[in-house]
C-alpha cells in the first residue's frame, strides 16, 4: 500500500511540476557538456586569454621580478608591476612564501615560479593544485616558443 501511494504522488509530480531526474535542468544544458580549448597560438597574449577561458579566471599578468610585463589578458602595464613591487613587498617581510591569496573585489593570486611573477585575478578563491596547473600550462609554453 505504502509503495502504490509513493507511485501516485511521484506520478502526480512528474506531471504536474515536470519533474523527471533522468534529463539535466532545462537551459543547462549547454553547460554541462565538455568543450575542449585549443591552446594552441603564436602569440602571448592570444595564448593567455584561452588560458583564462580554460581556468575560468578574470585576469593573467605575467612579469619578472623587476615589474616587466612578459603577457597580460589586461593591457593595464601598472597593474603587472604593482603586482611584482606588492610580491617583493610582502615577500621581504616574510620569507619564503608560496603564494599570496589577498581577497579585494574577487580573489588576486600572486605567485612566483621560476623567477617570473603571475598575477592572477578570479571571481572565487583557486586552491593551490589550480593555480599550480595554470602556470604550468603557462610555463610549457614559454618553453615553447623560446
Amino acid at each position: 500500500m505504502f509503495k502504490g501511494i509513493t507511485s501516485l504522488i511521484s506520478k502526480f509530480s512528474n506531471r504536474i511540476l515536470d519533474i523527471e531526474d533522468s534529463l539535466p535542468p532545462r537551459g543547462l544544458e549547454s553547460l554541462l557538456e565538455y568543450r575542449a580549448i585549443n591552446l594552441s597560438s603564436k602569440d602571448l597574449d592570444d595564448f593567455l586569454l584561452k588560458l583564462r577561458s580554460k581556468h575560468l579566471v578574470n585576469h593573467i599578468i605575467v612579469t619578472d621580478l623587476d615589474g616587466i610585463v612578459i603577457g597580460s589578458t589586461d593591457k593595464d602595464l601598472k597593474e603587472g608591476f604593482k603586482s611584482a613591487a606588492m610580491y617583493n613587498y610582502i615577500n621581504s617581510e616574510v620569507k619564503d612564501l608560496s603564494i599570496i591569496l589577498i581577497e579585494s573585489k574577487g580573489w588576486q593570486i600572486i605567485f612566483k615560479n621560476n623567477n617570473k611573477v603571475y598575477f592572477i585575478k578570479a571571481n572565487d578563491n583557486l586552491t593551490r593544485i589550480e593555480v599550480q596547473a595554470l602556470v604550468n600550462d603557462l610555463e610549457n609554453y614559454l618553453k615553447f616558443i623560446k
